[in-house]
């Protein structure tokens, strides 16, 4: 699994002890308890003994032959022979796929497409999904890859997710491909149908089964995952929806500036020109990280949302010099901080600055990645 991502930033580690008090953390993580994140294929295979139909669905770049070899592997070390199959065979042929996607990729804008509005169901073959039946002869079965729950299968769910950031550095490095595709594309194009089309369908099924899932599993480190019950997983969200935490931020180089953070953030790796680019609390790209024991697990930041959408939005607060995405109780008006780190008090003219800022950055993020 050598050069199969390309960034100068460190891989997350499967565990951590935070820095001391006041320094910046660049993994924030929620507790939720020991004894609840298991780290490895090993805890994995453990999980799934007696099982005898298992669904293994997950979000675009998995490693899924690894992932699949290296879980088989454990298995076998425990004496269980598992029958694999992949939905992956399932899916309509390419030239249809480019056909159901090519609306919404802008043609040949760089920046510009439309946001899916069709569903994963959409990339397979329904005869052929139906076709992949449980070996009523194997000791366990598995179907396995993105939308594998799409099978109907009667069994235990695990769902394989990866980091966005983990994503786009495995894009460009072309160790993946995108949804339904088996050709390598420059990271510029990848992206945008990431964007416009693999994201938008793989998160309205992740919303759909996300009530569903027995084991959740982090894939960033692809021969350490992490892993913990999906029980654990949906009691963490909502007991984050009424409580205080941080996202885990990630950092790029970009055009200009960024000498601050790489001065004052150790952690940081720094054979860089600079972190011009601080991505904090950005729905789609930003993740959550549980923590127990010393294990830290990752899912992406929208795996809230999908829960428990209704309970936050961005609230301006008065008198203070904090600007802060947060929760209001309909009884006590008590605001509950979903971030809270200061920023100075903007002068009018470096708000203007300040907007422009982002809005240069809107434009060029497809060029940047």
């Amino acid at each position: 699994m050598d050069s199969y991502r390309n960034t100068q930033q460190f891989l997350a580690p499967a565990h951590h002890t935070p820095g001391p008090k006041g320094e910046y953390e660049i993994y924030p993580s929620f507790p939720i308890g020991t004894g609840k994140i298991d780290i490895g294929f090993a805890a994995l295979a453990h999980k799934l003994l007696g099982q005898r139909r298992i669904i293994i669905d997950g979000y675009i770049g998995v490693f899924w032959d690894h992932f699949r070899d290296c879980l088989n592997e454990a298995l076998v070390a425990l004496d269980v022979q598992a029958t694999w199959q992949s939905v992956e065979n399932a899916f309509i042929p390419e030239s249809e796929i480019d056909e159901l996607i090519a609306p919404f990729l802008g043609g040949g804008d760089p920046i510009f497409g439309r946001r899916f509005t069709k569903s994963l169901n959409d990339f397979f073959d329904p005869a052929k999904l139906a076709a992949l039946k449980p070996d009523s002869q194997s000791e366990m079965s598995i179907v396995y890859g993105c939308g594998a729950a799409l099978v109907g299968w009667d069994g235990l769910l695990v769902y394989v997710d990866v980091p966005k950031n983990e994503i786009q550095f495995r894009s460009r490095a072309g160790s993946i491909c995108n949804l339904g595709a088996s050709t390598v594309v420059p990271p510029k194009l990848m992206y945008k149908q990431f964007y416009y089309v693999d994201w938008i369908a793989l998160n309205r099924h992740k919303a759909d089964i996300l009530s569903r899932i027995d084991i959740i599993v982090d894939e960033q480190r692809p021969d350490e995952p992490a892993l913990m019950r999906g029980d654990d997983l949906r009691a963490t969200l909502s007991e984050m929806a009424h409580s205080s935490f941080r996202v885990r931020p990630w950092f790029e180089p970009g055009p200009w500036g960024g000498q601050w953070s790489k001065e004052h953030i150790p952690q940081l790796a720094q054979d860089v020109p600079n972190y011009a680019w601080s991505f904090q609390a950005i729905v789609p790209e930003n993740g959550l990280m549980f923590e127990s024991g010393g294990n830290l697990l990752e899912v992406s930041f929208d795996t809230l949302m999908f829960q428990h959408y209704k309970a936050f939005r961005f609230i301006p607060v008065r008198n203070t010099s904090e600007k802060i995405l947060g929760r209001t109780s309909p009884r006590t008006k008590r605001i509950t901080f979903l971030t809270a780190n200061p920023v100075p008090e903007y002068t009018l003219a470096f708000k203007k600055i300040l907007f422009l800022m982002i809005s240069a950055w809107l434009w060029s993020a497809a060029f940047i990645r």
